[in-house]
């Protein structure tokens, strides 16, 4: 085994560590980037003003079958859903066949997530 003078050893020192910081960091940006969040966003955090148009978006498409009081005629109860955002955006957008129509043209994508928002807000 060679050995190293205080310099040398030193050197070798700041020189790993330099490696195991880079080899550290690009192993965090590499993982940040393949768990970034897709556009779904979590409701958990959704706002006032979200919530007010996820309302109106109700009201405007959801009434006629699940009541105005989201308890369902047609359709079903809608409160207390323990489903997830995926979940409920994909029944959303692509519809239930024969029992509910899909909303993917009708609705962009923000308002899809007010609509989310407004739904995980209901409680019996």
């Amino acid at each position: 085994m060679k050995k190293f003078n205080g310099r040398q050893a030193l050197l070798l020192a700041f020189a790993i560590s330099t490696v195991s910081l880079c080899t550290a960091l690009s192993s965090a940006v590499f993982v940040r980037a393949i768990t970034k969040k897709s556009p779904i966003r979590e409701t958990r955090n959704a706002n006032n003003q979200s919530i007010a148009e996820g309302r109106r978006i109700f009201v405007r498409h959801c009434v006629e079958c699940h009541g105005f009081d989201a308890r369902g005629e047609e359709g079903p109860d809608l409160h207390n859903l323990r489903a997830g955002d995926r979940l409920i955006r994909q029944i959303i957008t692509g519809g239930i066949k024969e029992e509910m129509p899909a909303y993917s043209k009708a609705l962009d994508e923000a308002e899809v997530q007010a609509l989310i928002a407004y739904l995980k807000t209901l409680r019996s």
